[in-house]
């Protein structure tokens, strides 16, 4: 009985001293790239959008609509460019095809104000040799920029919360 009464007593204690994680929004995703294949591509805009979600989802934050939200989170993708390297000796190939992504994060609370703003920069790579030249046709490989994206957008997240 004495048990059963001090854990009565001491259950809302338990309630109360856990961690209450803010209410999170994606506010909006700007694609502000100025050349290249993605500029103005809004599948891209989306795609960064459901990436940062998931994250914010994978740290534990409660993800609402705007209304409910405590804190707003921004995204503009300032830079993205694909950098070609080619090494030939001979017969032998070697490419080297590097993703570079810059995002420019920002944290706002409910009055508007900007709590928190981040410049990330990060890439991704693909290096792939042969014994045979092979046609370069200047496109993103989809692998690669996927990457790049998933990893830019958790530097994101991580810098902001």
């Amino acid at each position: 009985m004495k048990y059963t009464l001090l854990l009565l007593l001491l259950c809302p204690l338990f309630v109360l001293s856990q961690d209450i994680q803010s209410k999170v929004s994606v506010n909006t995703v700007r694609n502000s790239v100025k050349m290249g294949p993605m500029t103005g591509n809004l599948n891209l805009t989306f795609g960064v959008k459901n990436i940062i979600q998931e994250v914010l989802q994978d740290k534990g934050y409660s993800l609402v609509n705007k209304e409910e939200a405590d804190l707003f989170v921004d995204v503009e993708i300032v830079y993205m460019d694909q950098q070609k390297t080619a090494t030939n000796v001979s017969i032998f190939h070697k490419d080297e095809n590097t993703v570079v992504i810059r995002m420019l994060g920002k944290l706002i609370n409910k009055q508007g104000k900007v709590v928190k703003k981040e410049l990330v920069t990060d890439e991704s790579s693909e290096i792939s040799t042969s014994t045979l030249l092979i046609s370069e046709n200047g496109e993103f490989n989809s692998t690669v920029m996927r990457n790049a994206l998933k990893k830019t957008c958790v530097q994101v997240v991580n810098k902001l919360l």
